[in-house]
């Protein structure tokens, strides 16, 4: 395992198992929000190994195609949260179920307010910016995140240069009927969707899920379909991946390489929001993703 893989292995966010209002923590070192900053969010029904197996994989992959950017080598937190229920059984992790992942849909609403908090906490004096990762139920955190600071910015809402969704277990009417989330899905500067139709999580169990949530009538997934095609996602690619293939993935290693060499002032988030929403997306074909140079990031981070 190369240093860069060790050294993101080191740094983490998490909830400590304390009672009352659920808080972020950092370790072994606190991120400065003064300078860009990454956060790696875990879907759903995942231990904290897993996640940190899983992004390691993602990292792995990145770097066979060059140097690790220094934003993921240096500047890249994951963020852990409650995924999973145990239902009783030893190990705290259960058979993936809709009902399971029911249960698991407020978890990640209340764990994006967490990290809302720790944000605003760490970064009083300064005007953050902050890069995301997400996967499947990863990317309702992330959605969840981001809406709250498009509906209460504060005095310091960060500037968000890219975000890239992963297995988005987040369903299209949210968006294509303006019901939720979608004022945040336009604050990022860049908003990449990667989508698997032969994803079963998110074609059978993710629409039972979302109907037990009380969140519509087997829903279709973001993540399942690349919708809405327009207006929304700055780029919509199509993959082949089953639910956790994307880690393994070249093409979606190459978009992470993209998006973390991405950088651009901040801009007013209002002016930023009314600008995105006559964006068109980009479909990419399977050809033309594999015909894509990849770059690599030519700015130093310290």
């Amino acid at each position: 395992m190369s240093s860069s893989i060790r050294s993101f292995a080191a740094r983490e966010l998490y909830i400590p198992d304390v009672s009352g209002v659920p808080r972020y923590e950092a370790r072994p070192v606190t991120p400065d929000f003064s300078k860009p900053t990454c956060l790696l969010i875990h879907g759903y029904n995942v231990r904290p190994e897993d996640a940190r197996d899983s992004f390691e994989l993602l990292f792995r992959t990145v770097e066979r195609f060059g140097e690790l950017p220094p934003l993921l080598r240096f500047r890249s937190w994951l963020v852990y949260w409650r995924a999973y229920a145990s239902l009783g059984l030893a190990s705290g992790k259960a058979v993936v179920s809709p009902l399971t992942y029911a249960q698991q849909v407020p978890a990640a609403c209340i764990a994006a307010q967490a990290l809302r908090r720790y944000i605003d906490d760490h970064s009083k004096n300064t005007k953050p910016q902050i890069t995301i990762i997400a996967h499947s139920l990863g990317c309702r955190l992330a959605l969840e995140l981001l809406e709250s600071y498009a509906k209460s910015p504060g005095p310091h809402i960060p500037h968000f240069p890219a975000a890239i969704f992963m297995a988005a277990a987040v369903p299209t009417y949210f968006f294509e009927e303006l019901v939720l989330l979608w004022r945040g899905a336009l604050l990022p500067t860049k908003r990449v969707v990667l989508f698997s139709g032969k994803d079963w999580v998110l074609t059978r169990a993710f629409r039972l899920g979302q109907t037990l949530a009380g969140e519509g009538t087997l829903p279709h997934a973001v993540g399942a379909t690349g919708r809405p095609p327009s207006g929304f996602w700055t780029g919509v690619l199509p993959t082949e991946n089953s639910h956790s293939g994307y880690f393994g993935d070249k093409n979606a290693a190459s978009e992470v390489l993209r998006c973390s060499a991405y950088a651009v002032p901040a801009r007013d988030p209002k002016s930023l929001l009314r600008s995105r929403t006559t964006e068109p997306a980009r479909m990419l074909s399977s050809r033309e993703i594999r015909s894509r140079p990849l770059i690599s990031d030519r700015h130093g981070a310290s």
